[in-house]
């Protein structure tokens, strides 16, 4: 078993009923994500808790452009949701353009994720952090960041906090978990329960910025409560097992 302390940021969000969030790199034919990627999750905390600094982009060691949101992803051992299946809709835009006295046109669309209807949908996200790296900042400077959260990534993935609350955990290892939160496949021999999977960005391997190049990893969102087996690390939040 491993005993190292960990700190667990749980921060509840309810969409207005869209969320937009196209996967990168894409061509014509645009693609949007049917939950919120890691990326863009670590994205929504890190605006409010750098807001005092404007600078949102930096350069890192080999001279490339990074997303300030970087430095919260070395604080963060896992980002995981807890989400519901929406319906993917794509509809389409006609654009007009007055370009040098000539009158343009194209159709461009907005993949959606369309995510209302009688059921009450709700984001959970497990945010947890190595209390060795926090050295910068407090539990309360977290909580009142995600208390901040407006919006999963683009103008039209507009959201409300419905509650925070920071625990601290242990990690530990087992052969056999049960889970309603986000996980990677990596070690995992068999699944048991319904679930989606999507190809995202390797965030714990690759900076904030620019993702056309960067290495992606399988992602399984579960639509239910899963069974997993394999060589896992998890951390208990509050009697519920987020793999790691």
């Amino acid at each position: 078993m491993v005993c190292k302390m960990l700190v667990c940021l749980m921060t509840t969000l309810k969409p207005h009923g869209v969320i937009a969030l196209r996967a990168s790199p894409q061509s014509k034919m645009r693609i949007s994500f049917r939950h919120p990627p890691p990326t863009s999750l670590i994205g929504a905390l890190a605006y409010p808790l750098f807001n005092g600094n404007r600078t949102e982009i930096v350069l890192n060691e080999y001279g490339k452009v990074k997303s300030k949101a970087d430095e919260l992803r070395s604080m963060l051992i896992n980002v995981a949701l807890s989400s519901k299946k929406g319906l993917m809709y794509g509809p389409l835009f006609k654009i007009n353009r007055l370009y040098h006295n000539t009158a343009e046109s194209a159709v461009t669309s907005l993949p959606l994720n369309i995510i209302y209807g009688e059921a009450d949908y709700l984001y959970r996200i497990a945010y947890i952090f190595d209390k060795e790296k926090l050295t910068n900042y407090t539990l309360k400077d977290l909580e009142r960041a995600a208390w901040g959260i407006t919006r999963l990534g683009s103008r039209e993935s507009v959201v409300n906090v419905e509650n925070v609350k920071t625990t601290r955990i242990e990690v530990s290892r087992v052969n056999v978990a049960k889970t309603f939160f986000s996980y990677s496949l990596d070690k995992v021999k068999n699944v048991r329960g319904k679930y989606d999977m999507e190809l995202v960005v390797d965030w714990k391997n690759n900076e904030i910025g620019d993702y056309s190049r960067t290495d992606r990893i399988r992602l399984v969102y579960p639509l239910e409560e899963n069974e997993v087996e394999g060589d896992l690390t998890i951390a208990v939040v509050n009697g519920e097992a987020i793999i790691i």
